[in-house]
């Protein structure tokens, strides 16, 4: 397993200069500040464990990580990319001794292996809520990354924000709600996605996750 130190240096390398070099990822409508490892997802990752949803220690941004943990998960679970196995921060806590952690830190040498125990998973998605407005103009910002489970190496990453101000991301919400969310009763009000910072998060959810390398 490569040290907890080397999985730090290159998230922090993400982080701090934008999209790494490498192999681009599938193109997304609205996410630009993308990393991947490989233009593929490994054929042998089938299962990730996907941790706590974790934010800075806001009351607006923790009323949105309580919003949007379910958003994401099934949000994930629709790109079929691999199944999902999400992790409460109770399992977290007994594995680990606590119950949430963020890709930025160091890590434990061994935290890959203690997930990989209690999931079987291939891969663990460290997920981070990196903004949140609830009222207009909406803003969410998803800090997504892919980890190995047996490297503890990156494999991919998104770190998006998504400000319902812009015209360009406005536009691309409006027309997410109208394919994917407006039926019945909700069917033409593509604004509704405009006052809904749970609809407005999970558009930005999906956008975030189209930039996922392909099978």
């Amino acid at each position: 397993m490569k040290s907890s130190t080397a999985l730090a240096s290159v998230l922090s390398a993400f982080l701090l200069g934008g999209c790494m070099s490498g192999p681009p990822a599938r193109p997304a409508a609205s996410s630009s500040n993308v990393y991947s490892a490989k233009t593929h997802l490994p054929a042998g990752l089938r299962r990730v464990a996907v941790l706590p949803l974790t934010c800075d220690d806001s009351p607006e941004v923790e009323t949105g990580r309580d919003t949007l943990q379910s958003v994401l998960v099934a949000e994930l679970i629709k790109t079929s990319a691999f199944e999902v196995t999400p992790v409460s921060r109770e399992q977290l806590r007994a594995a680990t001794g606590r119950s949430e952690w963020t890709a930025d830190e160091v890590l434990p040498s061994d935290f890959c292996s203690h997930v990989r125990a209690i999931t079987g998973c291939d891969a663990v998605l460290f997920c981070r809520l990196r903004q949140f407005r609830a009222y207009p103009p909406l803003i969410v910002g998803w800090d997504l990354k892919l980890v190995d489970a047996s490297q503890c190496s990156v494999l991919w990453a998104v770190d998006e924000v998504f400000d319902s101000g812009k015209p360009a991301v406005a536009s691309a919400a409006q027309g997410y709600y109208a394919r994917a969310i407006g039926r019945g009763t909700l069917a033409g009000d593509p604004e509704m996605i405009m006052m809904s910072p749970r609809l407005f998060g999970q558009y930005a959810a999906a956008s975030s996750l189209e930039a996922l390398p392909a099978r």
